[in-house]
Parts: structure tokens; C-alpha cells; sequence
């Protein structure tokens, strides 16, 4: 179930202590992000989902273009939930502890830019595709959703308990590329972070993730290379409606 932890920049709750550390650092292309939109100026809510020690938060407040943007944030872990440090910084306007599934679509519905940055290759084939489904079901009509993932299956176990570190999937370049992003680029060990709109709801069912543990950076990159996908690192591709 969800639960708020923070509510305007202020924690509403008693925070629990523990001796596990927050837990959570994405290698996703993040400079996409000031790219994303047109305009940058205008007042702008993004919702971090599984933001762990806070990554995203804080670049965005560190970046003079982004930094009057409203930032949100869930996380399942409930060490993230109740970081102290994080939360004296003031930079998550919202907290929540529990699964973006759990969110209303009502709330959902009124972020610009939903954040799912490594977050996905966590979760089993079909819950993966309920979480993207459901993301791109209930956000709003000129809503975008920001999904990174490793295109390979990058082998990665917990560190500590219930931490939900343990990667269960890869997911192959071409189940992104078929759901029309409007841009993406990659960061190193081929990283794609892939910039989707509603439109890309009529393609779900191309989303074919994989548990083939084989399914290697060598083979991950072949297969990029076969379709003509570009991964130059760093470089931002637009792709033509």
C-alpha cells in the first residue's frame, strides 16, 4: 500500500531507523533530460520512480535550467524511504514509500515527466510490462515517460536485504525502438534511456523483455548493430514520428 512520507518538502511521518544504507544510482543518459522539452521554463512536476539515494533529484536542482522544476519521488525500498540526510536537502517536494502501480492515475496524471530511470530490469517479464502499460495508460495526454534500462542482461544481485537490487530481466534494443521513442541516447556498458509519449501505448505488445542470462552485452550490442541503431555515447538521436 501506498504511503507518504513527505509532503511539501516536510516528513509527516516518524522516520524509521536502520542500519542498511539507501541504496539506488542509475547509470541512465540523464543528460537527455534538459532536452526533453521544447521550453524548459515553464513550472514543471517530474515523478522519480525508485529515485534511491536521490540521483536524479538532486541534478535537477543543481542544473540553473531545471532547477525551479517540482520533483516527486516512490521508492519500494524502505531504507530510501526514510533517509533523513535526503530529505533535510528539500528537494523532493513528495515521498512516497511503494510501487508506482499503486499510485491513482488521478496523481499520475499530473506529472509532465515520469522518471523510470534502471528501474524496470528489476522486475519479472510480466510485471515489467504491466508497469510500462500501466505508466503509459494512466499519465496525461502530452505526458512523457523517461525509461532507461541496460539493453542487455546486466547480471546484478542484492546487496542487502529487500533492497530490490536483483536484476530478473534484460530487454533487448529493439523492444524499445519498436515502441516509437521521440528521442534516446546511451550511455556506457549500453545503457539506452528512451523518451516515450502516450502514442507509445499502441506498440506495448512489442515489449519483449527476456530472463536469458546469456543474453550478454556481446550479444545485446550484435543485435543493436543488425537493426542500424546508433550508440554513440552521449549523442541524442530524434526519431521522426
Amino acid at each position: 500500500m501506498l504511503r507518504q512520507i513527505v509532503r511539501d518538502y516536510s516528513v509527516i511521518t516518524p522516520l524509521a531507523s536502520s542500519d542498511l544504507v539507501p541504496r539506488g544510482y542509475s547509470l541512465a543518459p540523464t543528460w537527455l533530460l534538459p532536452n526533453i522539452l521544447d521550453d524548459n521554463s515553464a513550472e514543471v512536476s517530474v515523478l522519480d520512480i525508485g529515485f534511491g539515494a536521490g540521483g536524479l533529484g538532486q541534478l535537477i536542482k543543481s542544473d540553473p535550467q531545471l532547477r525551479h522544476w517540482s520533483v516527486d519521488g516512490v521508492d519500494g525500498f524502505g531504507v530510501n524511504c526514510n533517509n533523513a540526510g535526503l530529505f533535510e536537502k528539500k528537494i523532493y517536494r513528495n515521498i512516497w514509500h511503494g510501487l508506482a502501480q499503486e499510485i491513482p492515475f488521478k496523481i499520475l496524471a499530473e506529472y509532465k515527466i515520469i522518471c523510470l530511470l534502471d528501474v524496470i530490469e528489476h522486475l519479472t517479464q510480466d510485471d515489467a510490462k504491466l508497469l510500462l502499460e500501466t505508466l503509459l495508460g494512466d499519465m496525461g495526454q502530452e505526458s512523457l515517460l523517461f525509461i532507461s534500462t541496460p539493453l542487455w542482461f546486466c547480471p546484478q544481485d542484492s546487496q542487502q536485504t529487500g533492497d530490490l537490487e536483483e536484476h530478473l530481466i534484460g530487454v533487448p534494443v529493439t523492444s524499445m525502438t519498436a515502441l516509437k521513442p521521440t528521442m534516446y541516447s546511451i550511455n556506457e556498458p549500453l545503457i539506452g534511456g528512451f523518451v516515450l509519449n502516450k502514442k507509445s501505448l499502441d506498440f506495448i505488445d512489442a515489449f519483449q523483455p527476456t530472463t536469458d542470462r546469456d543474453f550478454s552485452l556481446e550479444r545485446g550490442m550484435a543485435l543493436a548493430r543488425s537493426i542500424g541503431f546508433q550508440y554513440d555515447t552521449g549523442a541524442i538521436f530524434k526519431m521522426t514520428p
